[in-house]
């Protein structure tokens, strides 16, 4: 005999239930419901500009990491190669599909 313990976690609510594994009946469930539930932070141009300089950031550091690996790793150049210019374009297309 089994029992399992179902959670359902929100935003401003928990829930929880328990299955009997052997008859697939519910024993007990309830729910938590919090008044101040989880307040997202508004999201402003400005803030999105800052996002996206930052993933633009991170993504052109890894890319010329994996550049000077390539230069490093002579055997295996063109795999490193192959991984930077995916990265750059990533990027290019991250910038490009955030402009619209």
């Amino acid at each position: 005999m089994g029992k399992y313990l179902g959670l359902d976690l929100g935003t401003s609510s928990i829930g929880w239930a328990i299955i009997d594994n052997d008859t697939n009946h519910t024993i007990n469930c309830g729910v938590k419901i919090y008044n101040n539930g989880f307040k997202n932070k508004q999201s402003t141009p400005v803030n999105k500009v800052k996002k996206r300089q930052k993933s633009s950031i991170a993504l052109l550091t890894i890319a010329t990491i994996v550049i000077i690996v390539s230069i490093i790793d002579l055997s295996n150049w063109q795999f490193w190669l192959n991984i930077s210019l995916t990265t750059y374009i990533s990027v290019l297309t991250h910038n490009l599909q955030s402009k619209k």
